[in-house]
């Protein structure tokens, strides 16, 4: 992905508003089975502001944000998310409910880092993992636990693991809940619950 970088300009009343250059997250929208739609839960991201940061001005002058020893917390409220800055000019974001909202919530919190001052650019923005929550139907984990792909230790955890997709865990519960993480963006959540629904199916409690 191409670096992203921060500029203003003023229109005809003298505005300044501020303006990216941005390339849009794209990818396809699979078809998923109606029982096992999920609901994004969190979406993590990072992104690189390009200059190392004084973590304690930071915290000195910016609204809404608690020093920590090795980062400093700043909570965005619209979109809602929380932001980790380190004075390497890292910063990871936890929170967002949407692809598109993790990538608001980064350049809103890289905009406040530049007006105090730091030559912040908006570098390498990327996803980290998406969570996201379902519910399906009740399910029979005992015979599921003999699939080749799953994984179930009822005494240490009453989740079951699916292992089928690369990269991604989906933990499913008796009840039909379930959760996956490990997906980089939206449309992995969709092909993971894709590829685990006929199977998951075969062991619908009756």
């Amino acid at each position: 992905m191409p670096d992203e970088l921060l500029t203003q300009h003023e229109d005809d009343t003298g505005t300044t508003t501020t303006t990216t250059t941005t390339t849009t997250i794209t990818g396809g929208s699979p078809t998923t089975p109606p029982e096992f739609l999920p609901v994004i839960q969190n979406v993590v991201s990072t992104v690189k502001l390009g200059c190392p940061l004084d973590l304690h001005l930071i915290a000195r002058k910016a609204w809404n944000v608690e020093y920590r020893p090795k980062a400093v917390v700043m909570r965005i409220r619209e979109p809602q998310a929380t932001a980790l800055i380190y004075n390497s000019g890292k910063i990871v974001f936890i929170g967002a409910k949407s692809e598109q909202k993790a990538r608001l919530a980064a350049r809103k919190c890289a905009r406040k880092v530049q007006k105090l001052g730091f030559p912040a650019r908006f570098l390498n923005f990327r996803i980290c993992n998406v969570v996201a929550s379902c519910n399906s139907f009740p399910v029979r984990l005992e015979q599921l636990a003999l699939h080749h792909l799953c994984s179930y230790e009822p005494e240490l955890f009453p989740g079951l693991y699916f292992h089928g997709v690369p990269g991604i865990t989906i933990t499913i519960f008796a009840t039909g809940k379930m959760s996956v993480t490990g997906a980089k963006s939206e449309a992995e959540i969709h092909a993971a619950l894709q590829t685990f629904s006929p199977i998951l199916r075969r062991f619908r409690k009756t």
